[in-house]
């Protein structure tokens, strides 16, 4: 089953920063999970992250190839 695992860092946000990776098994399928770690990320760049994120998928071919 392909799982993919997208990611953007603190301040590295534009769409092409954003990296896409095999992902890991959920305990159910068709699960999505958000990992955040907000040590230095207040909400506004949470959300600016996880837009970046959809436009990412949005933009480019589904499924991804990684």
């Amino acid at each position: 089953m392909p799982r993919h695992k997208y990611s953007a860092q603190y301040g590295m946000t534009d769409r092409g920063q954003i990296t896409v990776a095999a992902g890991t098994a959920e305990a159910q399928t068709d699960t999505i999970s958000v990992n955040i770690d907000n040590t230095n990320m207040g909400r506004a760049e949470v959300i600016h992250a996880l837009e970046k994120i959809k436009a990412k998928i949005l933009a480019e071919a589904w499924p991804p190839t990684a």
